[in-house]
Order: C-alpha cells, then structure tokens, then sequence
C-alpha cells in the first residue's frame, strides 16, 4: 500500500487535475473541485503524477512491509 499526501495549498484542483488524467489505475478523482487520493491500494508506483504535478503538491510512500 503506497501512503499518498496532497498538499491542498499548493494543489490547484480541477483547474490543473493533471494527476487524475495521467493516472493509469485511476487513484485520484476530482471531487467539488479538489482533487482526492480515492484509492491508494492501486497505486503502482510509476510517479507519473509526480512529474506531472506543476506545483509539487504531491507526495507517494510505500509503506515499510508492504508488497506492490
């Protein structure tokens, strides 16, 4: 399981939405205009949303004991 942080202060939501687009399992929604982790269990690692984010509000850790 990969823990996820959104900084919303930096997030620009659904004006950017980058990572939500660019996520290939899907782990992020658009919900009221914010973007929302919605299932981190699917998370693979490939920090596609990483590179992707504009303001570096994201932040992806594996959890220690945990397989992907």
């Amino acid at each position: 399981m990969v823990n996820i942080t959104l900084n919303n202060d930096q997030c620009r939501g659904s004006h950017c939405g980058a990572c939500a687009y660019i996520c290939p399992t899907n782990v992020f929604v658009i919900k009221e205009k914010k973007i929302c982790p919605n299932s981190p269990q699917y998370c693979k690692l490939c920090y596609k949303c990483l590179e992707i984010c504009p303001t570096a509000a994201l932040n992806l850790k594996k959890l220690e004991g945990e397989c992907i």
